[in-house]
């Protein structure tokens, strides 16, 4: 093994960023544009709509875990090659709709292909390519995520719903995934620097011992058996399912703002905020993470998220725009510091050993929260009329992730090395 010119890790990680950025885009980030225009065309309530969010993160809730076990015993490429023929159908599905049930599977089949497209699959890929910069990495992988919301926001809110409508927006979506995210997968995936013939972080092999030492110490851990044995990854599932509920509302807040009566160049505004600072935040708190306890990183991602949405629950028609933005500057960078850290602390307290199986677990507890909440917040609309008692209450469940976090302790087979 030698040195190249180019590391080509750093390509896997530009087609990981990029695969974030069209399964987060095309996916959770855009569902709450889509909200209003399906309850006019198709005259569905909110509750149902919402359901299509929920079977979506069900689905991503139910593949995470069987995509990790798959990585690790085909390779990176096929599963996420499969990922994204899965989602692409599902929006073709989506483009042709004509019944409630179609929008379901069109949503289910999404979820399937996003849980091996999108931050599960992806961490695991950087986390075996760079082990010295791997927050860093991580991070900047994140940033997918919100580079979608900057992207996608203008364009869909802007452009494609107003001029193309629903059928076609949905199909340009599977566009996007058929011609950028399939070749991604296929020709620039790889599921570690032994297939490339290099070595982690784009060193030589002078630096063998080095990497070997490196090598040991990131890459020890648990198995999956043992970890669910520990109260580490009982505490970190519970903490990820209260935070995630965040969820219900990141995909009710544009509704909610339209329902008060706020015109769209706000509502578009706050939302390109958000996607700004969620793009910020993931690189700042990845880049923190390496210099601190990551479980401080994760209780900074958590009061910001908690603050936003009491910032939101005191918004009205009479709000100042300073206010609206202020409320979407917090949130964004409190999403961008959780997306990162939550993978960090699936690796901090479990090693890499058997990290996809463990992650992809952790991660459908993640979906099972951002399942549950928009429908629970819809039909909380649906009752009453607003979204306030809805909000008060996951503002309330993502504050309790906090000590949850706190008290985390690394599991005792760790600790011994």
């Amino acid at each position: 093994m030698k040195k190249t010119k180019v590391f080509y890790g750093y390509w896997v990680l530009a087609a990981c960023f990029l695969l974030n950025v069209i399964s987060a885009g095309c996916g959770p980030i855009s569902f709450s544009f889509f909200v209003t225009s399906l309850e006019r065309v198709f005259h569905w309530s909110r509750t149902e709509i919402m359901t299509g969010f929920t079977l979506f993160f069900i689905c991503a809730a139910i593949s995470a875990p069987f995509a990790g076990r798959m990585v690790h015993r085909y390779g990176a490429r096929k599963v996420v090659s499969a990922g994204a023929v899965a989602s692409c159908i599902g929006y073709l599905l989506l483009s042709q709709m004509s019944s409630l049930w179609h929008y379901y599977i069109g949503y289910a089949l999404i979820g399937s292909g996003v849980a091996a497209t999108g931050p599960v699959i992806s961490t695991l890929i950087v986390s075996n390519w760079f082990i010295r910069r791997r927050g860093m990495a991580i991070g900047a992988m994140s940033m997918g995520a919100g580079t979608a919301g900057m992207i996608f926001t203008p364009l869909v809110i802007v452009y494609m719903l107003p001029t193309l409508g629903l059928s076609q927006s949905y199909l340009i979506y599977a566009a996007i995934t058929a011609f950028l995210a399939v070749p991604l997968a296929a020709l620039v995936i790889r599921t570690e620097p032994a297939d490339m013939g290099q070595l982690p972080d784009g060193r030589d092999a002078s630096e063998i011992a080095a990497i070997a030492a490196d090598r040991a110490t990131a890459s020890r851990g648990i198995t999956f058996r043992n970890a669910l044995g520990t109260q580490a990854f009982w505490l970190l599932a519970l903490a990820i399912l209260f935070v995630s509920t965040h969820m219900g509302v990141m995909q009710n807040q544009i509704p909610h703002l339209e329902d008060l009566g706020f015109a769209a160049g706000i509502v578009a505004s706050a939302m390109s905020i958000v996607a700004v600072m969620s793009t910020i935040g993931t690189l700042i708190f990845g880049w923190l993470s390496d210099r601190i306890n990551v479980k401080i990183s994760g209780v900074i991602a958590v009061i910001l998220l908690t603050v936003s949405i009491v910032l939101l629950i005191n918004i009205d028609i009479t709000s100042p725009n300073l206010l609206i933005w202020t409320y979407a500057f917090i949130l964004g960078l409190g999403i961008g510091g959780w997306m990162p850290v939550m993978s960090l602390l699936a690796s901090a307290n479990f090693g890499l050993l058997a990290y996809g199986t463990i992650y992809g677990a952790l991660n459908a507890c993640q979906s099972i929260g951002a399942a549950v909440a928009p429908i629970f917040s819809g039909y909380l609309f649906d009752r009453t009329g607003t979204y306030e008692t809805a909000f008060i209450i996951t503002a309330i469940l993502i504050a309790l992730g906090l000590p949850i976090i706190l008290v985390i302790r690394r599991p005792r087979e760790l600790k011994a090395h």
